[in-house]
């Protein structure tokens, strides 16, 4: 029989995987793909590129379900490195995975969006 504190550590392995699971960045997986979410101070999504392209990656603000087009867009970044106005291109490689966090630069944002296009 496994003694209590086995099972405290596989019980906060279980517990572990369903948390981080649940606090997982979206996944876009399509160049054209957009997702979106809402704004806290940032949000974040992972494109896992389906093929080797020149992509652009741009960011957008909402305002009760409109895009905000009256100010500046949000901040974007891509692995870290901060990209000009909302926007980042790059040549995606088929199977890497690039981290793209958007920063709320206006209060009144409600909820921020980040999509994959071909330039």
């Amino acid at each position: 029989m496994p003694t209590p504190l086995v099972m405290f550590r596989a019980g906060g392995l279980v517990m572990g995987l369903c948390v981080s699971s649940a606090v997982a960045a979206e996944t876009i997986e399509a160049i054209g793909g957009e997702r979106c979410g809402r704004a806290q101070k940032s949000y974040a999504v992972e494109f896992l590129a389906p093929e080797d392209a020149d992509v652009e990656a741009s960011a957008k603000g909402m305002v009760g379900g409109s895009e905000d087009v009256d100010r500046p867009p949000p901040t974007l970044s891509l692995n870290g490195t901060p990209c000009p106005n909302g926007r980042c291109a790059f040549r995606a490689v088929k199977g890497r995975s690039y981290q793209l966090v958007t920063q709320r630069t206006d209060p009144k944002v409600d909820h921020l969006c980040i999509s994959i296009t071909r330039p």
